[in-house]
């Protein structure tokens, strides 16, 4: 039986001040709803630094429909056939309308994208119909994105970061929110943190893989406390892998962006021969799923565990501006973008389930609510479309604050002594049940193993 939770609240050793909402994760979903709140007391809980996010590993870019002919129902019309027909129309309305918005709230806090003659660069990607994605420092989309929502979330009086902690459970009593339990990394300090607003957007669940994309910190811990907490969980079987990864020669994955394939490059099975030619109508350029399929089929066959990702047709000029970072990384492990066959892999990616969510980013749970990777907002379906992770974030980060920001002004909104009362009876009631809850530490390791082998 799944505890309750991991740590008995009655361990804790410190109750901090009531926030008006707490924000689990330092990615865009997570402080771009930071900012648009911080006129309240706000508190960021991320248990690594605040730039350390799969938000700063996006590469290729953000999606958005900014220039005609392109348009938002061009944008919905791809991302529903990308999620094979399982995605929900409202979400993905919702999703591609506020895009260009979005972007324009991106520029404000100073976001540089990429500029051509005078306008906003744009490239295509697997499943798109238009070329819509803008991109940032080449293929440093994430990172430039994330170094503005930091730099500019530290410049706000009342929000208050905590990084190197880890939150361990949400408090609920009744069905309704009351804070966190958490875990002061540098300090081994139990400790609570009152609020009767939390927003769960702790990205991904890649290290459960033995092969991913994701960073370290993407162990999935965001959907298993809101499980535990009685949150519902959607679409957790909707897992996407990403079709380049190149393997480091300190046997390290480096992601190698789709956009590379948007500007022209190809995939070769290991005798040079294109093999997705006939398999799709946008070739090279199919949904990721589709690609990743075609890929595992092209190995199985050849008997090889990679394909070749050939640029090496595209000019040495147009390479060096659009991939400075991917240029840079192969050439660390003795490859030339321009002259060599690159060898990659498919491997984890992106989680498109998660907890599941209305159209205002709420559980089921009152004052719980998830963002970005975490939550199941219904808009990807069983595939997500290349770059419309770093836009959910935005867009449902928006509708959350909205949600948020209308309970904070309203006079029935929770006191916090009646959030402090409800955590102080939690803690009487685990005096009574203190036991030994901990799980083997060889678990993780025996988990990933199993979740690897299939296929």
């Amino acid at each position: 039986m799944i505890p309750r939770y991991l740590i008995n609240p009655a361990f804790s050793t410190k109750i901090y001040p009531y926030s008006d909402c707490i924000m689990i994760g330092s990615g865009i979903a997570g402080l771009s709803t930071a900012i648009r709140l911080s006129k309240h007391d706000i508190k960021v809980i991320t248990k690594s630094s605040p730039s350390t996010s799969t938000t700063w590993y996006a590469q290729g870019g953000i999606a958005a429909a900014v220039k005609k002919p392109d348009w938002w129902k061009k944008h919905f019309e791809d991302t529903i056939v990308a999620g094979q027909g399982l995605s929900d129309k409202k979400a993905v309305e919702i999703l591609v309308k506020n895009a260009p918005s979005m972007i324009e709230k991106l520029i404000e806090i100073g976001t540089k994208f990429d500029i051509v003659e005078g306008e906003i660069s744009l490239t295509t990607e697997g499943g798109h119909s238009h070329a819509r994605i803008l991109h940032a420092g080449g293929d440093a989309t994430g990172e430039e994105i994330e170094k503005k929502l930091v730099s500019f979330t530290k410049g706000l009086k009342h929000v208050d970061f905590n990084p190197n902690y880890f939150v361990l459970d949400i408090l609920t009593s009744n069905n309704k929110c009351l804070g966190v339990i958490g875990l002061d990394l540098k300090k081994g300090n139990i400790e609570i943190h009152p609020s009767s607003n939390i927003l769960i957007a702790t990205g991904g669940i890649g290290q459960l893989y033995e092969l991913s994309t994701n960073p370290s910190i993407s162990t999935g811990d965001g959907i298993a406390m809101a499980h535990r907490a009685g949150a519902d969980i959607m679409d957790i079987e909707f897992v996407q892998f990403h079709p380049t990864v190149f393997r480091t020669n300190d046997d390290k994955l480096f992601l190698i962006s789709e956009a590379l394939r948007g500007e022209g490059a190809y995939l070769r099975d290991c005798r040079g021969n294109r093999f997705m030619v006939g398999k799709h109508p946008q070739e090279e350029l199919a949904p990721r799923d589709i690609v990743v399929k075609e890929m595992v089929k092209t190995m199985d066959k050849s008997k090889c565990n990679f394909v070749y990702l050939d640029a090496t047709h595209i000019a040495k000029s147009h390479l060096k501006i659009r991939f400075p970072n991917i240029i840079s990384k192969l050439k660390e492990n003795g490859f030339d973008l321009k002259k060599d066959l690159i060898k990659v892999s498919p491997a984890e990616h992106y989680l498109s389930g998660g907890i599941r969510t209305d159209y205002d980013g709420r559980t089921n749970i009152e004052g719980l609510y998830s963002c970005g990777e975490t939550s199941a907002t219904g808009a990807h379906g069983a595939n997500r479309l290349a770059s419309n992770s770093l836009m959910e974030g935005l867009v449902y980060g928006w509708k959350i604050y909205q949600d948020i920001e209308k309970k904070l002004r309203s006079p029935l909104k929770d006191t916090p002594g009646e959030t402090l009362s409800g955590i102080n009876k939690i803690i009487e009631e685990g005096k009574n049940t203190i036991k030994d809850n901990s799980i083997p530490a060889s678990a993780r390791i025996d988990i990933r193993t199993l979740i690897s082998s299939l296929r």
